[in-house]
């Protein structure tokens, strides 16, 4: 579907005066983000069928022939009916179903992220929340859903419509209580618990979503956190790649929250310069980050 971005959008999210919820600030051209295309969508879908269709009524048995027509057939996201949603809630979030079921359905939503299409799925859950309530629970889950979301919301950076859907920061009520949730505080809790996660892929699919998130215009508080993560990841030693992708969002960070994100690089380290010599292209990001710690004060 090359060249439908522009007339596949979600609409804004308009509050209760009518302005619309997304960051007031000028919008640039879309970056395509780091994403991972490592699929056998085939095999992916036939997972998904083998471990959730006993389990499905007629219903949702036809869902799983509609995903056919979406994801083998390829015919696009217009053919999965509203009710795409409730059988959604029904993989995510039914403690019956089988965390290889989950695994699969995320797959396949990353497979198919390539296309803009992808935003009609996001558009019908904008009522219910079924993906960032799933996602809120990013660091209780099995690892190996943790790999698979973690990879989908890189994913998801493939596209202006479907990154934007991930910024959005109005409002809802946790389920079972708690402080309100959005789109953009599970969007960092997820990039921070994958940065700070137990393996490999995940420390890969982390930093991934860090350089991602840098390619947008998230305020203060988001920076701030997700600069903390770094900083924390940074006390190891990662490889080059991972210090490029997160140096690099560092240095944005530093630009945008530009007298909290220094101080928190001076107030808890390590100083970017300990990765100087690991390679040109990072040395090129540390030199103006290390100016901006030298013109702003601790307090």
């Amino acid at each position: 579907m090359a060249g439908t971005e522009e007339l596949i959008e979600i609409p804004s999210e308009i509050g209760d005066g009518g302005e619309p919820l997304l960051p007031k600030k000028e919008k640039k051209p879309h970056e395509k983000g780091i994403t991972f295309r490592d699929f056998d969508h085939v095999k992916d879908f036939e997972d998904l069928v083998r471990t959730i269709v006993t389990l499905c009524d007629g219903d949702e048995q036809e869902r799983l022939r509609e995903m056919e027509d979406w994801i083998i057939k390829n015919e696009g996201t217009w053919v999965l009916p509203e009710g795409f949603n409730t059988f959604l809630g029904s993989v995510f979030h039914k403690p019956d179903w089988p965390s290889e079921g989950r695994i699969a359905m995320m797959r396949l939503l990353s497979y198919g992220a390539e296309q803009d299409d992808i935003v009609l799925i996001l558009h019908m859950d904008r009522k219910d929340h079924i993906v960032m309530n799933y996602a809120q629970q990013f660091d209780r889950l099995p690892i190996g859903e943790q790999e698979s979301l973690a990879m989908l919301f890189c994913n998801l950076f493939e596209t202006a419509s479907a990154s934007e859907w991930l910024l959005y920061i109005s409002e809802w009520d946790a389920p079972g209580g708690g402080l309100p949730i959005s789109n953009i505080r599970v969007t960092t809790k997820v990039a921070v618990n994958a940065l700070l996660g137990d393996t490999p892929a995940l420390v890969d699919y982390g930093s991934a979503l860090m350089a991602n998130l840098a390619t947008k215009e998230v305020f203060d508080d988001v920076c701030s956190e997700l600069a903390m993560a770094i900083l924390q990841f940074f006390q190891g030693k990662p490889p080059e790649e991972q210090v490029f992708r997160c140096m690099k969002a560092l240095g944005k960070f530093c630009s945008i929250a530009s007298r909290e994100v220094p101080q928190l690089v001076k107030m808890i380290g390590p100083e970017p310069s300990k990765f100087s010599g690991m390679s040109p292209r990072v040395d090129e990001l540390i030199q103006p980050i290390m100016a901006r710690l030298a013109a702003v004060p601790m307090f």
